[in-house]
């Protein structure tokens, strides 16, 4: 575990970190991060200023170590309150306000606007609410900080002059610390900004792809849907007529199938529609396309098919593969569909002709299974053992 996930899990609670609500995970990340590199830079600088007051004993040392612990207070209390209440906006408007403080008054004891090393931090304040409040608190922010620094800009036009209390020999050391600390905390945004830029492409990239399968998917089986099992048809149909192959339309029908919904319940018919869409699937080529057109009916169409004898072989492949014991939890079915072949361009080129032709077929192979020319109707779901169904 790095450093930074350490400090995510005592920080961040896991319901924030996994939060993808307007990216609250990734502000709690920046918050963190931003809030600690300032509280080890205003501990540094506490240190100096408590024994730069040590050594001195003079008044204006002494405001400036206050200022320093009242900075360090203040992000720790940052840290503090976040970690309790896991509150984003709340804790990034006070971070603003104690970096404000840290950058307003000690810029008054060090020689004003124009000598300060502290100003430099005042570019930390709009960049980082932008960061983890969003562009609007950014925006505030903004202004709060241009306002400051004009008030401070205003009283020196007036004459009026701030002490300087670092010594000489502590100017170079001040600026270095103030320097690194700004830009340490702007390469750190730099960095969570593209990281968090690149998570949000990734993210665009799954949520398109998934929609763009769910459009063209069923979603209980997983099988094309309609309007992909047409686009992969026509490409078929113009394939066999561009190389003098023919394309093979299958209809499935499972026989009886409502039965089944009727005695077993609608989670087992499911099941079933989803072992049957299986062993269809496993039972053609990679080329061809399996569909669930809607219910308990199914479409196949075989890509490139060099004679008509080969479909019809597929035909009797896919009906010995559904006749194969299904095991759906603790019961076992024995599932049998009805099929009707179509070809083109034998019976037609056209998708929707060649799929109703092959329908039709699948319903007169149904009706003489039955023996009864004019019923659609097979026999029920009957019990052969405890347990067990046969579909038929």
């Amino acid at each position: 575990m790095n450093i930074l996930e350490k400090l995510n899990q005592i920080f961040i609670s896991d319901r924030l970190l996994h939060d993808s609500v307007d990216h609250a995970h990734q502000r709690a990340v920046v918050l963190v991060g931003v809030v600690i590199i300032s509280a080890i830079s205003a501990l540094a600088m506490t240190i100096s200023l408590t024994i730069l007051y040590g050594f001195s004993s003079e008044p204006l040392h002494l405001q400036a170590a206050l200022i320093a612990w009242l900075t360090l207070a203040g992000y720790l209390g940052t840290l503090w309150y976040f970690q309790r209440w896991q509150a984003v906006l709340p804790a990034a408007n006070l971070y603003a306000l104690t970096t404000t403080f840290s950058t307003v008054f000690p810029c008054m004891i060090t020689g004003g606007v124009s000598t300060s090393p502290y100003l430099i931090l005042v570019l930390i304040v709009p960049i980082f609410m932008s960061l983890i409040a969003g562009r609007t608190y950014g925006l505030y922010w903004t202004l709060v900080t241009i306002c400051c620094v004009a008030l401070l800009l205003i009283v020196e036009s007036a004459g009026i002059q701030f002490p300087q209390i670092l010594p000489d020999a502590w100017k170079g050391y001040f600026k270095f610390v103030t320097w690194i600390t700004t830009l340490g905390l702007l390469v750190l945004g730099i960095i969570i900004y593209e990281n968090n830029f690149e998570k949000m492409n990734e993210q665009i990239t799954v949520e398109r792809s998934q929609f763009a399968h769910e459009a063209l998917h069923d979603p209980l089986t997983g099988l094309s849907n309609r309007k992909l099992f047409f686009t992969r048809a026509r490409e078929a149909v113009d394939y066999a007529l561009a190389h003098e192959h023919k394309a093979a339309f299958i209809y499935v029908d499972l026989d009886d199938f409502k039965s089944v919904n009727d005695e077993l319940g609608h989670d087992i018919g499911d099941e079933v529609l989803n072992a049957v869409a299986q062993r269809l699937k496993a039972n053609v080529r990679s080329i061809d396309t399996v569909a669930r057109l809607g219910g308990d009916e199914f479409a196949i169409v075989l890509h490139g098919v060099e004679r008509v004898d080969v479909a019809e072989t597929m035909v009797k492949k896919l009906q010995l593969a559904l006749r194969e014991p299904l095991m759906v939890g603790q019961v076992s079915l024995l599932a049998n569909g009805s099929m009707g072949l179509a070809v083109a361009p034998d019976d037609g080129q056209d998708v929707d002709l060649l799929l109703r032709m092959a329908d039709e077929a699948m319903y007169r192979a149904k009706n003489k299974s039955t023996g009864s020319p004019d019923s659609l109707e097979t026999d029920r779901v009957t019990a052969v053992a405890p347990g067990n169904y046969r579909l038929t």
